[in-house]
């Protein structure tokens, strides 16, 4: 039995999956076993998966669910290994990360994850970010033990504490222990996005993690990705992913108010971009349920601001072009 499984759910994947498949079966540690769940792919991304004539390489359809979480968890079911990795279908795995993954879940027993630095790429496999997790000082200031060359143990509280705050982890970045996955479940399939900000907190609520600083894979950054789409599209996603991510800090007051800050951030956010384009009661409701969060002047003002009729607003726009609205 494999030690080791790389999952990848996959979607409409036909330009850039075999380029992933070459990075990972050309890692050098060899041992594993390669599960693809096609998500009712609609052009030719199984077609190129059947190009690779490696027994290690296990396709498996399904009808499309929406979503990456319900892939992932069928994957996970049908995972033989001890270890898991998480990667997506367009992103590409540099050498060393499965040995040097495996090597630090052998140096830290009590780690549940092991994650690493990435570097980002453009659509056409050009680096537009070389280091993402530089600028992320939450994640630098924590406290860490080192427990191998490379490899540095970040204990599960303080691991938790820093994930309230910042989401230091990249999918693609991320191996878990398949005992994890019996103690705290798959992942979230009720959220459209931050599912996996949701799993990260989920495992850091009872595991240590391994955080390895080097970069082992690359990110490709798509004109069509979720991340793009407009604030009042993900927004309410968000909302309820952060909400999701309470459960996990009942005990530390501090942590709630930092999720509840992120929170009325995007609500101010969704009701700033309703504004803008004069859907008035919907940024009435927005501003609002900022305000119950984190009462604001600002909030206040575009509050009533809304109430005026939408020629007074555009208006008032002509005259004072200078103005925050």
């Amino acid at each position: 039995m494999p030690p080791v499984s790389i999952i990848i759910p996959a979607f409409n994947s036909q330009d850039y999956i075999a380029e992933t498949l070459r990075s990972i079966l050309d890692q050098s540690y060899q041992d594993f076993e390669l599960l693809i769940v096609d998500d009712g792919s609609t052009d030719r991304t199984a077609e190129v998966i059947g190009t690779f004539e490696d027994p290690r390489i296990r396709y498996i359809h399904q009808a499309n669910s929406g979503r990456p979480s319900i892939p992932r968890n069928r994957a996970i079911r049908e995972a033989r290994g001890d270890v898991i990795f998480i990667f997506d279908s367009d992103d590409l795995m540099l050498p060393d990360k499965l040995q040097h993954t495996v090597d630090a879940f052998d140096a830290a027993p009590s780690a549940g994850m092991v994650f690493t630095g990435f570097a980002c790429i453009d659509e056409g496999g050009h680096v537009i970010d070389p280091d993402f997790l530089a600028p992320y000082e939450t994640l630098h200031q924590l406290h860490k033990t080192q427990v191998r060359d490379g490899a540095w143990l970040i204990e599960s509280r303080t691991a938790l504490q820093g994930l309230a705050r910042s989401n230091y982890v990249g999918t693609s970045g991320v191996a878990i222990r398949r005992q994890v996955f019996d103690a705290v479940g798959g992942f979230d399939e009720e959220v459209r996005n931050a599912d996996d900000a949701i799993m990260w907190q989920a495992v850091a609520s009872q595991f240590d993690l391994v955080f390895l600083p080097a970069i082992y894979h690359q990110y490709r950054v798509r004109s069509g990705s979720i991340s793009l789409r407009n604030i009042e599209d993900r927004a309410p996603g968000i909302i309820k992913a952060i909400t999701k991510m309470k459960r996990f800090h009942q005990h530390d007051a501090t942590a709630l108010d930092v999720l509840d800050g992120k929170i009325a951030r995007y609500y101010h956010d969704m009701g700033y971009s309703y504004f803008s384009q004069l859907q008035l009661r919907e940024a009435r409701e927005a501003f609002r349920s900022a305000r119950r969060l984190r009462p604001s002047n600002d909030s206040l003002f575009y509050i009533a601001l809304s109430y005026l009729p939408a020629p007074a607003i555009r208006w008032l726009k002509k005259i004072k072009p200078q103005n925050r609205y």
